[in-house]
């Protein structure tokens, strides 16, 4: 043990000189700051950044360190550094409200740090396909998106998940199971906005840490065998996540957006898109035909830099009914959208949410939509291809107060629900069970 602790506190020793060499880069950075201002000169500068990388890459390599690894923090390091030179530089009027900014590294350099696996990505690629032949008839099962209305403890996620996985393994004839593991939360009016704007609930909107968190708990799911599904709000978002998401949907009141439509036609799982939350369909209908064609776009690539993209359509989507100002999983509206479905050229597949409108937000109106949907599928409507259940470990939900600033976290419920109201884990584990018996 002695030895052990002469070792780490080399180590420590290390990281403290380690620590002071950056500063000193940084007092370096600052004075080319000021350098650039006086010469009016612009802060981005790729041309020495790619000579700035190159060289750390060769000392690397020349020291037998991982590329990988030595790209992953100088470009940090560069990062940081423009941020810092950005400070000598006058405040745009343009910027007025904005309070503060926050570094993120960039989708390349947090994948970096929690990389997905081989055997994660092998679980991400099949339940994919899996999914894709669910939508096309070639898998008879029923696909079946369950889990909280939204994630706001990874701890608490993590058990849920492991309690679907053992159920998946008896269902699995039936249902393809995919964990509903939904960070962002949009909304009509205030609130709080899902755990990657704020994973503390503390009002300090730490998105770093929760862009963080979400990647490494998409990894936890991806190593257990489960495949997850989430709602991409932020476009900027698959960047980070998209390669450990299996099943994507699109809200009710995102479908309308042009920009989440070409998001969309260039998401590689695929996307289900909510009818508005009036009930309209035509939206989600035009929404499903615009995504399968392709769009140029602005966005930004693994590296952080800004790319006009052309995508080549997505041609797994669909529909998701959620209700609206009245159910619409009855078979006559079914029916209904179905046929639209048709006549605008796509094939009438359908995931029927049986929480939102089409359960009046109450959790125990979710079975009775369950029972429904399940009849009329074994009565030859082969076209309904899923369900989304909201389910978590307790039954229930739970209010947040609109302000979350010096809000205690300990106040709350273990294993219910912080959003929408949810069935409980032994009502959801009957409801499946059930099913298979039918």
């Amino acid at each position: 043990m002695d030895k052990l602790e002469r070792l780490r506190k080399k180590v420590r020793d290390n990281d403290r000189r380690m620590v002071r060499l950056l500063k000193r880069r940084m007092q370096l950075t600052a004075q080319i700051g000021k350098h650039k201002k006086a010469l009016g000169l612009p802060v981005k500068d790729p041309p020495t950044e790619k000579k700035v990388l190159a060289n750390a890459l060769r000392s690397g390599r020349a020291l037998g360190l991982s590329t990988d690894f030595i790209e992953s923090i100088m470009r940090s390091v560069l990062a940081e550094s423009k941020r810092a030179q950005h400070n000598y530089r006058q405040t745009s009027k343009e910027s007025i409200n904005i309070a503060s900014t926050l570094y993120l590294p960039t989708p390349s350099e947090l994948k970096r740090a929690i990389p997905s696996s081989p055997k994660g990505l092998r679980i991400v690629a099949r339940a994919r396909s899996d999914i894709r032949k669910i939508l096309s008839g070639k898998d008879d099962r029923l696909l079946l998106i369950m889990g909280p209305c939204s994630i706001h403890d990874i701890g608490q996620a993590e058990e849920y998940a492991k309690r679907m996985l053992g159920l998946q393994q008896k269902v699995e004839d039936r249902f393809l199971l995919v964990m509903r593991a939904y960070f962002e939360k949009s909304r009509t009016g205030r609130g709080w906005t899902g755990f990657l704007t704020d994973p503390h609930l503390d009002g300090s909107g730490n998105i770093k840490d929760g862009i963080t968190m979400a990647r490494g708990l998409l990894q936890d799911l991806a190593e257990l065998g489960l495949p997850a599904a989430t709602e991409f709000i932020n476009p900027l978002t698959p960047g980070y996540l998209g390669d450990l998401v299996s099943y994507s949907a699109i809200g009710a009141r995102s479908s309308g957006s042009q920009m989440h439509r070409a998001l969309a036609s260039g998401l590689s799982m695929p996307v289900g898109f909510k009818n508005g939350t009036d009930g309209n369909i035509s939206t989600a209908i035009e929404a499903a035909v615009s995504a399968g064609a392709g769009h140029s776009l602005l966005g930004v690539d693994d590296s952080g830099e800004i790319r006009a993209f052309r995508t080549r359509g997505n041609k797994d989507c669909h529909l998701i009914l959620r209700g609206g100002t009245r159910p619409n999983y009855d078979r006559q509206s079914i029916t209904r959208v179905q046929t639209a479905m048709k006549s605008a050229g796509l094939r009438p597949d359908l995931v029927i949410d049986c929480s939102h409108g089409n359960s009046g937000k109450l959790a125990r109106n979710q079975a009775k939509v369950f029972e429904s949907v399940l009849g009329q599928r074994s009565k030859g409507n082969h076209s309904i291809v899923g369900m989304m259940l909201e389910s978590y470990l307790n039954p229930g939900k739970q209010r947040l107060p609109e302000r979350l600033s010096g809000f205690k976290v300990s106040k709350l419920k273990y294993g219910v629900s912080v959003t929408d109201e949810c069935l409980g884990w032994e009502t959801t584990e009957r409801l499946v069970l059930d099913a298979i018996t039918k």
